[in-house]
């Protein structure tokens, strides 16, 4: 049986057709020779998810990415559309979460299944969210030690920057003042030969001092200590004797009568004195041939 030559090429084209759209749709992540279930979900931001990644329930893959576009009637948010392969049913409270399948940051779809009994049905819309990633927590922890770090390097930028100004002032206050920093260590400088000449002084001074020090440890201090207090004890009983009127001299000082007494004494004593000395004759008689009585009377003292 012949085939004409119109039929054949017709036929190429078809089977060219459907190669390529299943071939298509294989890359996309669709198999047209499957049965399958669409399922959708609303994301803020996919984070690098691309079509053809994997869908998962607990490490098991059920179905593929189709679809992510961006939908304006929601506000902008990232629509994302995959579809389940396996024969599998999931509730309408199902989350459909982004998450990292290895280190390198690659991302899929992760479902993680809820408790309604409503099961879902082709087409329907999924709770979406997003599992955080091992880098986002590494950042997280990261985080305050970059601040701690940053603020740490303000204060050491501070504090060099207050170093170097302290040093600048420094410079320009020795510069200001370099002569008499100059006269003062040539002061220092001479009283240092200064010092260095009279250290034989120094040293003779030193030891004449030692050797006091050592008579004075040698010498009986108590004993001295000990005589000074008796002599101070003594002196403070005849003060006492003194002030209570005994003994002479406490008499004397604190007997008003005695005073009198030796007063009156005083002052005829003085009379006597002032008789003899304009009367001698009357108590001293020399004779070169022998007494000789006198006749005449003697005058009576008052």
């Amino acid at each position: 049986m012949k085939y004409s030559k119109e039929l054949a090429i017709g036929l190429t084209t078809v089977a060219t057709i459907i190669c390529f759209t299943w071939g298509y749709n294989f890359l996309k992540g669709k198999n047209v020779f499957k049965a399958k279930r669409d399922y959708y979900a609303f994301y803020d931001h996919v984070h690098g998810l691309e079509v053809g990644q994997p869908v998962t329930i607990s490490g098991y893959k059920i179905g593929q990415v189709t679809e992510i576009t961006f939908d304006a009637s929601y506000g902008g948010a990232l629509l994302v559309g995959f579809h389940i392969s396996k024969p599998l049913d999931i509730s309408n409270d199902t989350k459909v979460k982004i998450y990292d399948m290895d280190i390198m940051g690659a991302k899929g779809l992760q479902l993680e299944p809820g408790i309604s009994k409503v099961i879902a049905i082709s087409g329907d819309t999924l709770q979406g969210d997003i599992q955080i990633s091992l880098t986002e927590q590494v950042t997280k922890q990261f985080v305050p030690i970059k601040d701690g770090t940053e603020r740490l390097i303000n204060v050491l930028d501070s504090t060099l920057r207050s170093i170097t100004l302290l040093t600048q002032k420094a410079s320009d206050l020795i510069e200001v003042n370099h002569n008499s920093i100059s006269s003062a260590a040539e002061h220092i400088d001479t009283l240092s030969q200064t010092l260095s000449a009279q250290r034989e002084d120094f040293e003779v001074i030193l030891n004449n001092f030692r050797t006091f020090s050592s008579d004075l440890a040698a010498s009986n201090v108590s004993s001295a200590i000990s005589q000074i207090d008796e002599t101070m004890n003594s002196l403070d009983l005849v003060l006492t004797d003194i002030n209570t009127g005994h003994g002479s001299l406490g008499k004397l000082v604190k007997d008003g009568q005695l005073y009198t007494d030796m007063t009156a004494s005083m002052s005829q004593l003085e009379l006597l004195l002032e008789d003899l000395r304009e009367h001698p004759k009357r108590y001293v008689h020399f004779s070169l041939f022998g007494r000789k009585e006198s006749t005449a009377p003697s005058d009576t003292l008052n």
